[in-house]
């Protein structure tokens, strides 16, 4: 079985940024950070949410993307490395060896000295959309099943990018999050 492990680890205060569509207060320009920081129950030390209602919850503490979906992206969207780096989804820990398919709710991991819980998939939200000036970006990704996950801090404590994520626990009864996704969203069809 493959150990994940944490590729890249990102942080951004609420900032106005140019888009496509113009200025927008957003906190998705993540930006790489290499030494160890603190994950404290809410959040890693120097991240923040713009839009405190759908973000920023105690079940939503830290937001993972597989970097496995990274070159269809960035295929698809015609940028380089350069132009859509790490973090591009606005998430804080970039996840190697780790999918939808292979992370489960429930799941507890060690990571650093922080222990976290994975809550549920990520809702893409438009905010995506209007910063890389694709409109259906989000519901592609929902389309695709290629969300990403939250995770909540049991034990606050240090991480940092090449830490491994060691499992502590997982429900033999726990769905995946690509299948909470899609149960989900055949809930929400009619």
């Amino acid at each position: 079985m493959l150990v994940p492990s944490l590729l890249s680890l990102q942080v951004a205060i609420p900032c106005q940024v140019q888009t496509p569509n113009g200025p927008l207060r957003t906190a998705l320009a993540k930006q790489p950070v290499t030494e160890r920081i603190a994950l404290g129950p809410r959040a890693l030390a120097g991240d923040g949410c713009a839009d405190l209602v759908h973000h920023g919850l105690i079940d939503q503490a830290v937001c993972v993307y597989p970097q496995e979906h990274y070159q269809w992206w960035r295929e698809h969207l015609g940028l380089n490395e350069d132009h859509f780096p790490y973090g591009s989804f606005g998430e804080n820990f970039t996840v190697a060896g780790q999918t939808e398919e292979s992370a489960y709710l429930g799941d507890r991991y060690r990571i650093g000295t922080a222990v976290v819980e994975i809550t549920k998939p990520r809702q893409p939200c438009s905010t995506l959309n209007k910063v890389w000036g694709e409109p259906q970006l989000a519901a592609q990704m929902g389309r695709r099943a290629l969300t990403g996950w939250y995770l909540r801090v049991l034990e606050p404590g240090q991480v940092q990018a090449g830490d491994l994520f060691e499992l502590l626990d997982r429900s033999a009864k726990a769905l995946s999050v690509a299948e909470d996704w899609k149960s989900q969203q055949n809930r929400s069809t009619p």
